[in-house]
């Protein structure tokens, strides 16, 4: 082939060509710095404290009151993104802290309702049960708040947004997530207050009745069941569902749904304990029962099949309408019941049990004083004088120097 014309000028453009030799290592460095320094002054410029050092150089006015110093901080914008992260509830719960009986404490009360931040996780699918248990608990604490106005709790939908949630992605099918007690603490408030409680029996009727051979899995059902059913007592022990009263109607529920269940009787003894502690020990803070559902409650007992004389004799000796010490009396002469109550203890554990609720430790110590109280003031001094020698010799390591009977 003959080269052309254009060929033989294209190729001498082409062969005065020369590629320019690569940057040196030195040099390299000084164009990342340049680049590095170039946005650091952005950043700086967009997001920094560039505008309030120029308002420092050339301020407006020599004096300058406390208020209009506040106004003139300007937070970057970096900064109130990540404020406005950590204020979400979602991330408030505290997975450290397992223990439902705790109460969290708050850092301050977001204006901003926390389901709107509940609704916005469910959709973009990060909900989770720890997430959704603080949501829920700082609806809570909103609403028994006075600095925000959010309405009455019936109308917040919260119980109602979250069963929805619980439903569309299948964790109702198998209710593992009523093993997660702080979420179920957060949640029966709600569903009792938005008037779905019948949900919530639902779940406990669904858990009692997955039968299987496996000891194990009995006693996850009853943990379950047994603890949701103390949430709905507790919650109903509150003046504005019926007090005492309500409470005992919860527990007369369960023995009717659940009557032909194996299990009721274990079912029954978590609830049935703290109804009775609320009955005596905390009776100063809820209105007496009637007399038949107190004799009702009485004679669930019998059904539990379990040793609860201290529960049963103090409640005896609360009656509405008769109350009968003797078989509180019948309980402290049994000197060797007695001695084997209190081997082994030391002041420490006493300490530790006086700070679990319903420990039957105590709750000796409390049945001691009350009934020691009712036969003085029934005019049964002896009998009382009686008494209290025995709680001195036999029980008086339940009693600091300072309680100690005279």
């Amino acid at each position: 082939m003959f080269s052309t014309k254009p060929t033989l000028s294209l190729r001498n453009l082409f062969a005065r060509y020369h590629e320019p030799a690569g940057l040196t290592a030195q040099q390299s460095q000084k164009l990342l710095d340049g680049l590095k320094s170039s946005f650091r002054l952005q950043l700086e410029q967009e997001y920094g404290q560039t505008a309030l050092t120029k308002q420092q150089r050339h301020p407006r006015s020599r004096s300058r009151s406390p208020a209009n110093e506040q106004a003139v901080v300007r937070h970057s914008a970096a900064s109130r993104h990540l404020r406005s992260i950590l204020a979400n509830p979602i991330f408030s719960y505290n997975t450290n802290n397992r223990d439902p009986s705790s109460p969290l404490t708050p850092v301050s009360i977001p204006r901003r309702d926390p389901m709107d931040d509940f609704d916005h996780a469910v959709a973009k699918g990060l909900m989770t049960l720890n997430a959704a248990t603080g949501c829920m608990i700082t609806k809570q604490r909103l609403l028994d708040s006075s600095e925000v106005d959010t309405g009455p709790a019936s109308e917040s939908a919260t119980a109602l947004r979250v069963v929805r949630w619980l439903r569309s992605t299948g964790a109702e099918n198998d209710l593992a997530f009523l093993e997660h007690q702080a979420f179920v603490k957060a949640l029966a408030p709600f569903l009792i207050a938005e008037n779905m409680e019948e949900i919530a029996w639902q779940w406990i009727s669904r858990t009692m009745q997955q039968q299987t051979k496996d000891t194990a899995s009995d006693d996850v059902r009853l943990r379950r069941a047994s603890f949701l059913l103390s949430q709905l007592v507790h919650i109903k022990s509150q003046p504005q569902h019926g007090d005492l009263d309500g409470a005992i109607t919860t527990i007369l529920r369960a023995e009717q749904v659940l009557a032909q269940d194996p299990l009721l009787s274990r079912l029954l003894v978590l609830p049935w304990r703290s109804v009775s502690w609320l009955s005596t020990v905390e009776s100063y803070s809820h209105l007496a029962p009637s007399e038949k559902l107190f004799d009702a409650h009485l004679h669930t007992a019998d059904r539990l099949k379990q040793s609860l004389s201290v529960e049963t004799a103090h409640l005896h000796l609360y009656h509405p309408t008769h109350p009968d010490p003797a078989p509180a009396m019948r309980f402290f002469q049994d000197k060797q019941q007695l001695r084997k109550l209190v081997r082994g203890l030391t002041r420490e554990k006493m300490v530790h049990y006086k700070q679990k609720s319903l420990n039957v430790v105590p709750w000796v110590a409390y049945l001691g004083y009350d009934t020691v109280n009712h036969l003085t003031t029934s005019g049964l001094a002896h009998e009382a004088q009686s008494l209290t020698q025995i709680l001195q010799e036999e029980l008086s390591i339940l009693f600091t120097p300072r309680e100690q009977l005279s």
